[in-house]
Formats: structure tokens, sequence, C-alpha cells
């Protein structure tokens, strides 16, 4: 494939495509330093990327289940989180981390709405993880538990939205207490209920995505203590139960997934799961049930990956500056037209995109 992708023809989009949304940074023109943004694209023909200032980079992005014009940030390993205002453009909310705690990187709503479960870090007792409970409301904060592992990253409801999958990163190589691991947390009475860990004790766990049935799809960089851009990251799949296995076919392919595999998504109708490997320039499509490569696809720099809302395409982010493309879930194939093969300026830069049918800035 070129190493420039690019949108689904025309005929392929929904009546209401949504936007792509997702944190980016630049470096001011001026006094050379870098200046952070939360960048939106809607997908639709011949839109323009608008841009709004925000005080960090936005790793994960989670809308307010009670304002569709909201939208909470969080800092990827900082003290940045806020609400944006996406109707004006503007921080409504700005959250504050527990003392001695950084944000991690997400979080996610209770699935009444009612609460916002977050990913911090105590880096002041050895990274101890910790999910802090907000009010889903006024975010004020409610309590926490714990996160069940160190530097815990990612989390997503499961099931009835009963139990938060966690990923927490782990201890450094050569460290056996708090290896890396993927927690079930049930959140009525806090209690451990599964945890699994990746084969490969090589790679930690970073983002998650799990399927309506509970399978996951987990996506590694090298554990602390390995060169986060030489030493090799990781796929690794499970089923409904069992364990959670890295996947080590074909060669050819995993050698050059080096450092972070950064972004996840899973399709649910083709039991594809999309991942992609920024440094190694490399999107990589998987067989959620097998684990058996069905493609792989060079492009430069590749980083956030979801689904559209008409569940017909993959979205993609990649690229220095950044672009916007399509790829057909079901054939894993680009679009013919030309033009649309370069993608589209999405200004971010960030780990990740969310598609969604949210409104804008003017």
């Amino acid at each position: 494939m070129d190493p420039t992708m690019e949108t689904a023809p025309t005929e392929a989009v929904a009546e209401r495509p949504g936007v792509v949304l997702g944190g980016g940074s630049q470096r001011h023109r001026v006094t050379g330093e870098m200046v952070h943004h939360l960048g939106r694209l809607p997908l639709s023909p011949g839109a323009a990327p608008q841009a709004v200032d925000l005080p960090f980079l936005a790793h994960g992005l989670t809308p307010s289940p009670h304002d569709e014009g909201l939208i909470v940030l969080f800092e990827k390993h900082g003290p940045g989180a806020c609400v944006l205002d996406l109707r004006q453009g503007v921080i409504v909310h700005t959250l504050h981390a527990g003392e001695g705690r950084e944000f991690y990187g997400h979080g996610v709503f209770s699935r009444d709405g009612s609460l916002l479960y977050c990913t911090e870090t105590d880096v002041t007792d050895g990274n101890r993880g910790v999910l802090a409970v907000r009010d889903g409301k006024d975010f004020s904060v409610l309590g926490e538990l714990p996160s069940y592992g160190v530097a815990p990253h990612d989390c997503v409801l499961w099931g009835d939205g009963d139990v938060l999958v966690v990923t927490n990163g782990g201890s450094p190589i050569g460290v056996e207490e708090h290896p890396p691991n993927v927690a079930f947390v049930d959140l009525k009475t806090h209690a451990l209920l599964d945890e699994v860990r990746p084969s490969n004790p090589r790679i930690n766990t970073g983002h998650v995505a799990v399927a309506s049935g509970g399978e996951l799809a987990v996506i590694s960089a090298p554990r602390d203590g390995l060169s986060p851009a030489h030493d090799l990251g990781g796929v690794s799949l499970r089923g409904k139960d069992g364990p959670l296995r890295t996947v080590t076919e074909p060669l050819d392919v995993l050698r050059d997934l080096k450092g972070e595999t950064l972004s996840v998504a899973i399709h649910e109708p083709t039991r594809t799961v999309a991942a992609t490997t920024p440094l190694g320039h490399y999107l990589t499509l998987w067989e959620l049930d097998t684990g058996r490569l069905r493609k792989s696809l060079r492009l430069p720099e590749p980083r956030g990956v979801a689904v559209s809302l008409d569940g017909k395409d993959f979205i993609l982010n990649f690229g220095n500056p950044p672009r916007m493309a399509r790829l057909d879930a079901f054939t894993l194939e680009p679009p013919r037209d030309p033009e649309a093969r370069a993608g589209f300026p999405s200004l971010c830069t960030g780990s990740h995109i969310l598609v969604a049918d949210l409104p804008g800035w003017a």
C-alpha cells in the first residue's frame, strides 16, 4: 500500500458521519514552545479541520453521557484533565488528581452516567494504581478503589457495566512484583474478579478493546527498562476466557513492531483487530478469534484508529503533519480515489482519535 492513505468514497459516508476528535501539539512559530490543542475534523466531503487551545496534550477522550457538547480530556502521565465545551470551544471544568498522583491517560463513565472513573498513579508510592471515583456531573471526588496493579492506564466498562477492565502497565523488566496485567474490577464490591497477563513478559499492558462477548485485544509497549524505541511492543488477544496470548507470527512483521503499539480498535462484524505501531510505520490487522494476521499495511507514523459510525470503515490518523484516512473494514482495502489516498489534514498528533456524532465550535 502507498505510504499515504485516505478517505472512503462519498457513497460510503453515512448521512451523519460524525467527526474525528483528537489531541494535538505543534511548535509555536514565534516562541518555539510546544502548544497543545484539540483537533476536530468533520467526516464529510470538503470539511476543514478546526482546533481549540488546551493547556496539555490530550490523550484519552471521554464524551459526557449527560451533554453531547461536553467531553472529558486526560493527560498521559501528568496533572492535566479538563472538561471541554465543544460548542463554545472553552474549558468549563479543570480536574485535579489526588495529592502525590498523576492522571495516567484515561477515564470512563459508569453505565448510568452517575460516576466517572479515572486512572491515577501515586508517584510517591511506587506508582500504586488508583481508580478515582468522581461525580458524573459536577466531577467532584467521591472516593477511590484500587486498580490492582501499578501504573494503570486504560479502562473500559464490560458486561452490564458492573465490571471495569483496567490495564496496569506494571513494574520494570526484571522486577517480579506487580507484573503487567489486565484486571477485572467489580464496581459494586470493589473486588478483583480476575486478572490476566500477556504471555510475553517483556511487554506491558497499554490499551485495551473489549468485544461484546468479553474478548480482549490488548496492545503494549516494551516494559520499563527496555528501549522504548528499539525493543518490540506487541499485540495480545484473549477469548471469552483463558490466557492472554501475545501473537508470535509472522516474524517478518513482528520484528518491525518496534516501540509502542499504540491504539487498538475491534470491528465486530468481521472480528478484526486493528492496531497501530508508529515507530514501525505499521498498521496490523488481526483475527480476534485465532490471532492470525489478516493484513499489514505500511504507512507513516500511524497513531489513532477507530471504527466509523456506520461500521463500514476503520478511521486512521497518521503522518507528520497529521492526516486522516479510511480503510474498508470488510475488504481491508483503501479507496481507489487517487485524490483521497493522500488523506486529509486532521491536526491530531496525539495517540488516539474519537469518532462520534458530536457538535463543535464555530
